[in-house]
């Protein structure tokens, strides 16, 4: 964890989106390194980032299994 709140105060970090953003203008947030799933994790997920590990559920709009 140590690691990270160096890495968000450093001059590494890049912010998620630009200064002066514009009104009407489509944005790709950018990613900054966090927290990483273990290798077995990661292979099972099918990421590395826990934040882009969202299990696929064609039955519902927020990501909940179909039986909910």
């Amino acid at each position: 964890m140590d690691v990270i709140r160096k890495i968000q105060n450093s001059d590494f970090f890049i912010k998620p989106l630009p200064k002066d953003t514009v009104e009407a203008m489509s944005y790709i947030p950018y990613q900054n390194a966090g927290e990483l799933y273990a290798p077995e994790q990661a292979l099972r997920a099918g990421t590395l980032f826990p934040e882009l590990d969202k299990p696929f559920a064609p039955g519902r709009r927020n990501g909940g299994t179909v039986d909910d």
